[in-house]
């Protein structure tokens, strides 16, 4: 009988052609594989997905390539704003720093060649929707990682001085991302991805939005805008928000019994730190449209305006005293002569372009270059130097201009005072 062969646990292994098939391969192995095949795919993702963002360097923060086709035109960042224009600036280590909002960052040109001329090498610190808070603030860290300016151009904006009475002391500023957060982002996120192809696209747009290497950002879209809707829409887009935001401001420069109110602590801050790096200072009023002017007159604030300018004077002559070296210059761009007078297109006119401002708050690069031009010592009438002695002379000049303006165009004193009358018979 054949004898049936037993297996089990205590059976002894059989060699030769009667030995039993190898037990298969251990499942680890093939888990390790797997496991360092998904890690090289995911870290050649990483490595291509960074190196794509450093060499489209869609924020001017490593600069390995400059194309034309691939890369020159970059867009306007839409986070990290004031870290990207302060690593920029350190980067560009320029002994001309301009600072302020908006009206700074669209309308003044680092690339002036007023700029170049004199010898300078300027960077656009503006940025919008800020108050001299954030330019103190920017300032402070430049100087800690550059060397302090030889000269800065400081836009200061009228309306962020206006305070009501009683209003307390505005709370310390939320700590900002730390250095490794911002990095991180702008190098490796979706965002900075996104960027980076907004970027590559920028190369053929005609009109881009974006931002320059040196800070500027000009604004260049609305050129669409305008052959799209017309200047006149735009600037009646913007007239009615700024009526709306002047029926409601206070009349006040000071917090009540004081000669103080945040916009004034950090001016003062900041003069007397730019007057102990020895840097020359150019306090510049911006040239407000005659239109966004007559708003302000509407309003009621021209009154407030005149003694603002005073305040400004006073604060120039107190750094001054206490610092004898210390180069302060108060400039004077508004009122309603010349370019401010400019006339708005009308309705559904599509053609007709504008020369010096975008609409009534922001002006272009070329009345930017005719204040660089006067700040630099160049020969220009634009632009009034404001002292103690200077002042009334000032306010005669601005009645003239404003008569002068108002027999040449009257109706942007008619569509102001419609504006800010509507703007009135909104509000709750």
């Amino acid at each position: 009988m054949e004898q049936i062969q037993r297996y089990d646990d205590d059976a002894p292994v059989l060699a030769g052609a009667d030995a039993p098939a190898a037990a298969p391969a251990q499942p680890q192995a093939s888990y390790k594989r797997f496991t360092a095949w998904c890690a090289a795919v995911v870290g050649a993702g990483v490595l291509l997905v960074t190196g794509f963002v450093v060499v489209i360097d869609p924020y001017h923060l490593y600069r390995l390539v400059d194309s034309p086709r691939l890369n020159h035109v970059k867009p306007s960042p839409e986070q990290y704003r004031e870290q990207i224009k302060l690593a920029q600036a350190t980067a560009a280590r320029p002994d001309l720093i301009m600072l302020g909002n908006s009206r700074v960052e669209v309308g003044l040109d680092p690339d002036s060649p007023q700029v170049s001329a004199h010898g300078h090498t300027a960077y656009n610190m503006g940025l919008s929707g800020t108050s001299l808070t954030v330019s103190e603030r920017m300032y402070g860290q430049l100087r800690q990682s550059a060397a302090p300016a030889a000269m800065a151009v400081i836009g200061v904006e009228f309306l962020d001085f206006l305070v009501k009475p009683d209003e307390a002391p505005a709370a310390p500023a939320a700590a900002g991302p730390l250095p490794w957060q911002w990095r991180f982002d702008t190098l490796f996120s979706i965002k900075s991805l996104s960027d980076a192809l907004r970027t590559v696209r920028l190369q053929k747009a005609a009109d881009p939005e974006t931002m320059t290497a040196r800070g500027q950002t000009p604004l260049r879209n609305y050129n669409q805008f305008a052959r799209q809707e017309g200047y006149h829409a735009i600037f009646q887009q913007k007239a009615g928000d700024n009526a709306k935001n002047l029926v409601r401001k206070p009349h006040n420069l000071f917090m009540a019994g004081t000669d103080r109110s945040e916009s004034i602590d950090r001016l003062r801050t900041l003069l007397d730190t730019m007057a102990r790096d020895r840097t020359e200072v150019h306090l510049v009023i911006y040239p407000y449209h005659a239109q966004l002017m007559a708003m302000f007159d509407e309003a009621g604030l021209q009154a407030t305006m005149d003694d603002w300018r005073g305040m400004l004077v006073r604060e120039a002559d107190a750094v001054r005293a206490r610092y004898p070296n210390a180069r302060v210059n108060v400039w004077d761009f508004s009122g309603y002569g010349g370019m401010r007078c400019e006339r708005i297109p009308g309705p559904r006119d599509t053609r007709t372009v504008t020369r010096w401002y975008w609409e009534a708050g922001h002006f272009k690069s070329t009345l930017g270059e005719r204040m660089l031009q006067r700040v630099l010592g160049g020969e220009t009438a634009f632009g009034f130097r404001l002292a103690a002695d200077t002042l009334d002379a000032n306010r005669q000049r601005i009645a003239a201009e404003r008569a002068q303006c108002a027999g040449d165009y009257p109706q942007v004193f008619a569509g102001a005072r419609d504006l800010v009358a509507n703007a009135r018979a909104s509000m709750p």
